[in-house]
């Protein structure tokens, strides 16, 4: 599972999985559609960090316990897990947003029902992942920018590349694999492949995927790589595990105790 700030939650298509028409709706009534996901996920972000602040007063009226409670004002919501009840809830707030700017574009009853039928589904959906729990992970690695690749001489044929890298940390959990990049080789030369510089606090080591087609990577190094170091990718291409989606939770915070994972 991906991170909290590791990019959107949703992409267009998913929104169009819970509601057919919403890509017409939005262009027919231009509506900025990645802007109303993106300003749902900053108001979702936005509760979620102030729910997780709460314990640190101790307040009488709430029992939420974070054990990241000394770390959450740097924290923020870095190490909150998208969960799939977290997924459903921010759809259903981006969907209502979307009606609502279509409805008081044009005033028309059947907006203004859709409105309110995705307000009363972000509700549930909001309480069904509260009741879930906010899942965190104890370790937490967002995803890599885009790796940097060159080639050296070697014995490696003319082929176009496609390569993602992950993090890894001390547990061997990996992140959410990094936007891909690309480069063509010519004859006589190998692939080298070097991580993004700046890696996270948690990061101990890195995995690179390697395919021919964009969706076909698949992992090339047997072992993980030292940060820092540039890597070779062998002449011919290895089958291995293509990439995974992140991490999951190590424990998930509810209103009244802390469920471990499992």
């Amino acid at each position: 599972m991906a991170l909290f700030n590791d990019g959107p939650i949703n992409q267009q298509q998913d929104l169009a999985d819970y509601e057919n028409g919403i890509l017409d709706i939005a262009n027919q009534e231009q509506i900025d559609l990645d802007g109303k996901s993106a300003l749902a996920q900053r108001e979702i972000a936005a509760q979620l960090l102030t729910l997780l602040l709460r314990q640190e007063t101790r307040s009488p009226y709430t029992n939420w316990i974070d054990p990241q409670d000394l770390l959450r004002r740097r924290t923020g919501v870095s190490d909150v897990v998208v969960t799939s009840a977290l997924q459903q809830w921010h759809a259903m707030r981006t969907l209502a947003a979307v009606y609502r700017d279509a409805y008081n574009n044009q005033i028309n009853d059947r907006y203004l029902k859709k409105w309110q039928e995705y307000q009363d589904l972000e509700r549930e959906a909001k309480a069904q992942f509260y009741a879930t729990g906010v899942g965190l992970s104890g370790y937490w690695l967002p995803a890599p920018a885009a790796p940097s690749l060159t080639f050296e001489p070697g014995a490696g044929a003319a082929a176009q590349y496609f390569v993602a890298t992950t993090w890894v940390n001390q547990a061997g959990q990996e992140s959410a694999p990094s936007p891909q990049s690309q480069l063509s080789t010519a004859p006589g030369t190998q692939l080298a492949v070097t991580a993004a510089a700046a890696a996270p606090p948690y990061a101990t080591f890195w995995n690179a995927y390697v395919g021919t087609a964009p969706t076909a990577l698949a992992l090339q190094n047997p072992t993980p790589l030292a940060l820092g170091v540039t890597w070779i990718v062998p002449a011919t291409l290895q089958t291995g595990v293509p990439p995974g989606s992140g991490q999951t939770p190590d424990w998930y915070v509810t209103d009244d105790h802390v469920m471990p994972r499992g």
